[in-house]
C-alpha cells in the first residue's frame, strides 16, 4: 500500500529536441521548489549520507531526481528524469508506429512510478509529470494516486513558474476524455469514463451521471448492483448511498433494485436494512462528527488516513451520506412498492435508525477528547500527530500535547535508567572528547540505523559544544540498538525528531538532568507494579 505518482510516455513518438526542450522547463520546476536528494558530505572527517536541495547530474548521462523535500523533512521513493529520450526508447517494449498512449498503452514506458507517501512533494512532483503530458498530450499520460483537485493545485503551481502553462491531465478531466475520442453511443461513453477517469467511485458516479441521459445511467447502476448478492454487503451499500447523494429519490431506488426485470430483485426486508445502513433517514445532526474523518479533496492520500477510512466504512458504511429525507417519506416511497409492509417497514427503520443512533453516540463518547482538541483554536500555537510534533515543535505556532511531552519524560527516564544501569558503557562514552563521541554518532545513525538526515540537522549537531546533549542522542541510540527499537515506526519518528529538531533533543536533555521528573516516572511505575503484584 502506498500514494504513487506515475508517468508513462511513447518514447519512440518523442524526437530528442522537442524531449530536451521540456527537459529544461522541468529543470525550472526542479529549482523554483526545495526538492531535496540524498547526496553526501564530509562531516567529522568522514562522508555521510544527507538530504541536499535537488541538482542535475551529468553521469551517466544528465538527469535530476528528488525523494521529497527538504522544508517538511519528508522523505520517500526517488523519482528520476533523463535529459536524454534514447534512455526511456531503450527500455520500450517494442517499436510502433501507435500515435495515442491510451490506445497503445502496453508500448508505452514508465518514466516515473514512485511512492510519495503523501508528503509534501507529492504535488509539485505530480506537476512535473503534467507538465510533461501538457507538451506531448498523445504521447505521455500521468496516473496515480492523484485526484481533479490536486491536479489544480499543481497546474496553478507550475504556471507562475512557466512561460507556457500547463493543462489538466486527461485522466482528471472527462471533458478531455471525450472530445479526445468522440465515443459512439451512451454506453461507450461509459466505458471510456470508468476506464480512463481517476477517481473515486462516487465521483465516478457523479460524472457518468452528467455526461448521459437518465435511463442509461439507471440501467448502469442496475447493472451494478446485481453484481452483489445482498444489498446489504457494504459495496452494495455505499453504491446506495452515492445514487441517494445524487439522485435524491428512493422511489426509483426501490424500483430498480427490488421490483424492475433485470434488476438484483432484493427482498424487502433486505432492503429495509440497507437503507438503513445508508443513513439516508437519520438526522444528519446525529452524525456531522464525522466530517472531521472524511476524505479531503486535493490533499494527497496519506497510508494511515486510507487505512482508517476502510475502517471507518466497515464500521460506518452510511458515513458519506448527504442526502436527508425523513422517515415518514422513506416509509410512505416504499410501501408504494410494498402496500403490506405500511407498519412493519415504519418499525424496522425506526429499530435500524436506533441501533446506529447509540452506535453514533457511542463512537462519539470514545472520540471526543481527539474531536476537542482538533477543534481546539488556541492562539499560542496547535498540536499535531507525533511524527509532526517531534518535526516541526517549536514552543509557539507548533506545540506538544501533555501526552507527547510526557512521552519525551519517560525517554529521559529511560536513558537515565540505561546510563546508570550499564556504568562500564556510560564511563566508556563519557571518556571520549566531543567530536569522537559526534562520530561514533554518525556512524551509528547512517551504518545500523540507516536514517539520513538534512544537512541543516547534521550541521546543527557538528556545532553542538555541550556533551550532555551529545550523549543524549548517544545514549538514544545504544539504547535502541541494545533493545532493537529501531525498526518500531513510532520509536523510528521521535529518533527523526531528536536529530532533525533540537529543540526536541534540548527537552529530552533537561528531563534527564531534573531529579523530579526521574523521580516522577520512577513512582508511576513503582505504583503500576505494585497494583500488577497486588
Amino acid at each position: 500500500m502506498g500514494t504513487y505518482v506515475r508517468l508513462s510516455i511513447l518514447p519512440h513518438q518523442i524526437s530528442q529536441q522537442d524531449w530536451i526542450s521540456v527537459y529544461k522547463e522541468t529543470v525550472k520546476l526542479l529549482k523554483a521548489y526545495d526538492f531535496a536528494d540524498l547526496g553526501e558530505k564530509k562531516l567529522f572527517d568522514i562522508q555521510i549520507p544527507v538530504y541536499v536541495k535537488s541538482e542535475e547530474h551529468e553521469e551517466p548521462s544528465r538527469f535530476w531526481r528528488t525523494c521529497g523535500n527538504l522544508g517538511s523533512k519528508k522523505f520517500a521513493e526517488t523519482f528520476r528524469l533523463y535529459s536524454d529520450i534514447k534512455m526511456y526508447r531503450e527500455a520500450a517494449p517494442a517499436f510502433n508506429n501507435e500515435t495515442d498512449i491510451l490506445k497503445g498503452y502496453e508500448s508505452s514506458v514508465v518514466v516515473f512510478n514512485a511512492k510519495t507517501q503523501g508528503y509534501p512533494y507529492h504535488l509539485y512532483i505530480l506537476a512535473i509529470a503534467m507538465l510533461i503530458e501538457s507538451r506531448f498530450p498523445k504521447f505521455a499520460s500521468v496516473s496515480g494516486d492523484i485526484d481533479y483537485l490536486q491536479c489544480v493545485k499543481a497546474k496553478e503551481w507550475a504556471n507562475t513558474h512557466l512561460l507556457t502553462p500547463t493543462r489538466l491531465p486527461l485522466r482528471v478531466d472527462p471533458q478531455q476524455l471525450l472530445n479526445r475520442f468522440f465515443p459512439k453511443s451512451e454506453r461507450e461513453k461509459i466505458e471510456l469514463i470508468e476506464r480512463w477517469t481517476i477517481a473515486d467511485q462516487e465521483k465516478i458516479m457523479e460524472i457518468v451521471y452528467k455526461n448521459s441521459d437518465k435511463e442509461t445511467f439507471h440501467n448502469w447502476i442496475k447493472e451494478k448492483l446485481v453484481k452483489y448478492s445482498s444489498p446489504t454487503q457494504i459495496g452494495a451499500v455505499k453504491l446506495l448511498v452515492y445514487y441517494l447523494n445524487l439522485v435524491r429519490d428512493v422511489n426509483s431506488l426501490f424500483s430498480m433494485a427490488c421490483k424492475e426485470e433485470d434488476g438484483p430483485k432484493y427482498k424487502p426486508e433486505e432492503m429495509l436494512r440497507a437503507i438503513t445502513l445508508t443513513w439516508v433517514s437519520i438526522p444528519p445532526q446525529n452524525y456531522d462528527f464525522l466530517e472531521a474523518f472524511r476524505k479531503i479533496e486535493g490533499h494527497p492520500a496519506i497510508v494511515e488516513r486510507t487505512f482508517g477510512m476502510m475502517v471507518m466504512d466497515i464500521k460506518f458504511p452510511g458515513r458519506d451520506i448527504k442526502t436527508y429525507i425523513p422517515l415518514n417519506e422513506v416509509v410512505e416511497n416504499f410501501t408504494t412498492c410494498y402496500p403490506e409492509w405500511d407498519n412493519k417497514a415504519n418499525l424496522l427503520l425506526q429499530q435500524g435508525n436506533s441501533r446506529i443512533e447509540e452506535e453514533l453516540q457511542e463512537f462519539y463518547r470514545s472520540i471526543a477528547p481527539m474531536l476537542a482538541l482538533n477543534n481546539e483554536k488556541k492562539s499560542e500555537g496547535s498540536f499535531l500527530d507525533n511524527e509532526d510534533a517531534f518535526l516541526y515543535f517549536n514552543n509557539h505556532s507548533v506545540l506538544l500535547s501533555e501526552e507527547q511531552d510526557f512521552h519525551l519524560k519517560t525517554v529521559a527516564y529511560s536513558i537515565e535508567k540505561f546510563l546508570t544501569k550499564n556504568h562500564e558503557i556510560k564511563e566508556r562514552l563519557y571518556g571520549y572528547d566531543i567530536g569522537s563521541m559526534k562520530l561514533i554518532l554518525g556512524k551509528m545513525l547512517t551504518e545500523k540505523f540507516r536514517m539520513f538526515l538534512t544537512e541543516d540537522a547534521w550541521l546543527w549537531i557538528e556545532g553542538i559544544r555541550e556533551e550532555e546533549f551529545i550523549m543524549t542522542l548517544l545514549a538514544k541510540l545504544i539504547l535502541d540498538d541494545s533493545y532493537n527499537f529501531k525498526m518500531k515506526a513510532n520509536n523510528y519518528r521521535l529518533l527523526r525528531g531528536m536529530f532533525e529538531n533540537k529543540l526536541i533533543t534540548e527537552k529530552i536533555t533537561e528531563y534527564r538532568k531534573d531529579p523530579r521528573v526521574i523521580t516522577h516516572i520512577q513512582e508511576m511505575i513503582d505504583k503500576e507494579k505494585n497494583t500488577n503484584e497486588g
